[in-house]
């Protein structure tokens, strides 16, 4: 089901508001689906209201440095790019001196931190601030409010609730921004992940579960997945709901290493 008009509205007028608001977005990417958790809205109303923008390549402690150059060299062709991981703390210097550089020429700088659910902003301004001012948790969504963070003398953050676009449930859950155990139906959805990573990294399976994934049917992938971690039902079936939102769940918590551009 479509998320409902007046909540991407919503949604979309905080984007607007903190854009208004800001000299500087920090738009936060998942590193490992950096195409798919850009934000094109935003990028968008940046680009009208003439608003600098940094794209952060959060968690790149996940995917090796060959990709991330790849993929910081193809988004460089339209914004700065800051490789990132607020988990190894990498990165941190070259986005402070990125945001200092503006502030030396804009003198009080407000920075907007947007992005899906999930990408890991507050995890990023925590890393900026260097202490925790920002709550973080694996479950999307839980920043509920707008926040000023100081950072240094004249440069504030803005911390905001996830940004997301008119999508599906399902497709959201597969950028990592939805909760599994709010899905309809997360064995469709995890179907829908688990042939994606097959196709693109599938040792990544292997890794993870230690089972051979079904190249031509990620059902039987999850079938196998299911019971490797005996998750089973009355007469000794697979329970594939439950072996789905594991799956959706290691995918959003980063257990999962596939990555793709």
């Amino acid at each position: 089901m479509l998320e409902k008009p007046r909540e991407w509205l919503r949604e979309k007028s905080i984007a607007k508001r903190i854009l208004s608001e800001s000299n500087l977005i920090l738009e936060v990417v998942d590193g490992r689906i950096p195409f798919e958790t850009r934000n094109s809205v935003v990028e968008n109303l940046a680009k009208e209201r003439n608003k600098s923008l940094i794209v952060v390549l959060n968690k790149a402690d996940l995917v090796p440095r060959d990709f991330l150059e790849k993929e910081k060299s193809l988004i460089e062709r339209e914004f700065p790019v800051v490789i990132f991981s607020a988990h190894k703390k990498m990165g941190i210097k070259d986005l402070i001196q990125e945001i200092k550089e503006l502030a030396n020429k804009k003198g009080i700088v407000k920075i907007g931190v947007l992005g899906y659910p999930n990408v890991g902003k507050s995890s990023v301004i925590n890393a900026l601030k260097g202490k925790k001012v920002a709550t973080t948790s694996p479950k999307p969504g839980m920043t509920t409010g707008e926040k000023l963070i100081k950072l240094d003398e004249n440069i504030f953050l803005i911390d905001t609730p996830g940004i997301i676009t008119l999508e599906y449930q399902e497709d959201l859950a597969l950028k990592g921004s939805w909760i599994p155990d709010k899905l309809q139906l997360p064995v469709e959805v995890a179907l829908k992940l688990l042939e994606k990573i097959v196709q693109e990294r599938p040792e990544a399976i292997r890794e993870t579960y230690r089972i051979e994934p079904n190249v031509e049917d990620p059902l039987r992938t999850l079938e196998d997945i299911g019971r490797r971690l005996n998750y089973k039902i009355s007469g000794g079936e697979v329970d594939l709901e439950r072996a789905a939102k594991k799956v959706l769940w290691d995918w959003i918590k980063g257990f999962i290493k596939a990555y793709w551009i």
